[in-house]
Parts: structure tokens; sequence; C-alpha cells
């Protein structure tokens, strides 16, 4: 069983210069054991920051460490990262303060509303203060220098965007399975029973079993929504389309050709619409087929979201 009452301590970027392999805001938790949970580098400084923990383990203090890689000084300690630039690691004891605001973070996004967090350091990079607001009253993941001469870290936390597959058949397996581990809260939906369920597709996060129109009175769209429609059932695609085609989604994608999609609409397939689904890379079998579709929606959704 595990030992969740084990010390952790909290790593994140808080503020890069020049290139690095993830940026302002990425976290890891580092716990007691040597273990961790999630990265901060390609694994370059994973080992290191190991090392730096213990210091917190014992001081029980916020303390910032700086990855200087610009003039390769990351070789004298042996890393030899790659990167170019200059990190800085935000190192936080997990005392019950931070334990309770990491635990609002997770029950707002949980509840389907963004959280802020505001870490406030001083010009040395101590942490002094830390603020919790589940308002979205803040730039996303902004370093600012404050008018009392401290720098403040802003952090936004947003639930994971939902993708909604209706089909349950072999091929949606791998797309559920993808879209689950790059970011996205996956729904799966189907008249079949024997299909939509965890056994048949674990990592889904909810499966809604009935016909289209029973689907549609248990589903409120979201604008910020990823819809796939994959059932291979051309009656059942048309009455999915009936009443999914007008929603105002981020994405909305059919599988199947051209030809087969304008039949769907009797002629022209609306420019809402992406027909056929997933990035031209000559993909063949369910595998690539879903590595296709999964590199459309993080295109789409990084496309979109920096313009």
């Amino acid at each position: 069983m595990q030992n969740t009452s084990m010390e952790c301590v909290l790593a994140t970027i808080i503020q890069v210069k020049g290139s690095a392999y993830l940026r302002e805001g990425t976290s890891m938790l580092i716990k007691k054991d040597g273990t961790f949970t999630g990265i901060i580098s390609a694994g370059c400084l994973e080992t290191d920051l190991l090392h730096h923990s213990q210091r917190i383990f014992e001081s029980k203090k916020a303390e910032t460490v700086v990855y200087n890689m610009e003039n390769n000084e990351d070789l004298d300690w042996g890393v030899s990262t790659g990167c170019n630039g200059i990190l800085y690691i935000l190192l936080e004891y997990v005392d019950h303060k931070l334990k309770e605001n990491l635990l609002c973070i997770n029950d707002t996004i949980t509840k389907g509303k963004d959280s802020i967090y505001q870490r406030v350091l001083s010009n040395e990079w101590n942490l002094s203060e830390s603020y919790f607001s589940p308002e979205d009253s803040f730039k996303d993941e902004s370093l600012r220098y404050s008018q009392t001469s401290n720098y403040v870290f802003t952090q936004k936390f947003s639930p994971k965007p939902r993708l909604i597959i209706f089909g349950a058949g072999a091929d949606a397996h791998p797309v559920v399975s993808l879209a689950s581990q790059t970011g996205f809260s996956v729904t799966v939906c189907d008249w079949r029973e024997s299909l939509c369920n965890e056994h048949n597709i674990p990592e889904a996060d909810k499966y809604i079993i009935g016909f289209p129109k029973e689907i549609e009175k248990q589903i409120s769209f979201k604008k910020d929504d990823y819809v796939i429609i994959m059932t291979h059932n051309f009656q059942r695609d048309k009455e999915i389309l009936s009443f999914v085609k007008d929603e105002s989604l981020f994405y909305l994608g059919i599988l199947g050709s051209r030809k087969r999609t304008a039949s769907l609409f009797d002629d022209e397939i609306p420019k809402n619409i992406h027909a056929p689904i997933g990035l031209s890379i000559g993909a063949v079998g369910p595998y690539e087929i879903a590595v296709s579709i999964i590199a459309e929606l993080i295109h789409i959704k990084t496309r979109k979201t920096s313009q």
C-alpha cells in the first residue's frame, strides 16, 4: 500500500531564460524515499534535484536552485543537458499550508473551474508568501516584478480539456489511451454496453451508454470541448451530428473519408468539421491512425491557445 503520509518536496520551474525542454509552471513531486512524480527536464536535472531536495527535507524551508547552461556550466556537474538557457527552480517543502493549497487547486479544477496560485519571492529568490485563489484574474504562468520589490510567480491551473468520443470500437482504444496520456479527460459514448466500459477501454474517465438521443440528454457541451465521431455506423453518425454539428466546440472531427463525411451532410462538409481527422502522415492501422489524430488535437490546441 502506498504511503500517503511520506514527506515531499515540490519542484517548480519559475523562470526560464533562453531555451529549455520545459517551461515555467512545470512541476515534479519529490518523495523522501527518492522516488518522484513528473519531470522538470528530459531526464537531465532530476537526479541533481533529488540531491538538492535533501536540504529542503532537513530545513523544511523553500529554496531556489539555478541551473545555468548558457556557457556549458552543466558539464561541470556531469549533466550535459543540450539546452542553452538558465532555469530557476523553486523547491518547496510540502507542509500543511502547501498541501492545503494543492488540495484546494485540485478541488477547484475537479469542479471544472480555473484557479490561481501565487508565490511571492524576495530579490534573492527566497519564498516569502503564497496565495491561492479560485478566480481567474491573472495572466497565465507569468513572472513579474511587483511594486513591493518582490517577484511574484503567478500560476494558472485549468481543468484538463475534455475529449468526447462517440464510438467504442477496437480503433477507439488507442485513441483513448494516447489522449489520456497527453492530458485529455476522455468520455466515451456508445450504445453497446459490452464495449463502452472500463474493462474494454480502461483509460477513459467516463462512460455514457445509450443511443444518440439518450446520450444527448446526458451531455452538456462546452466551447472548449473536443469531439470525435467514430462509430463506423452511418445512421448513428447522422443521429449524433443532428445535435452536435451546431454546438460551439473547440474541435469536431469525423473518422472516415471526405466522401463518406460529405454523405452525412447530404452534400458539402461544413467548415467547422475536421474530416478526415488526423494529420496526414500516411498512417496505417489503428495505432498509427490514433497517433495522427492525437497529433492533430495537440497541434490545434497549441495553435489556438497561443493566439
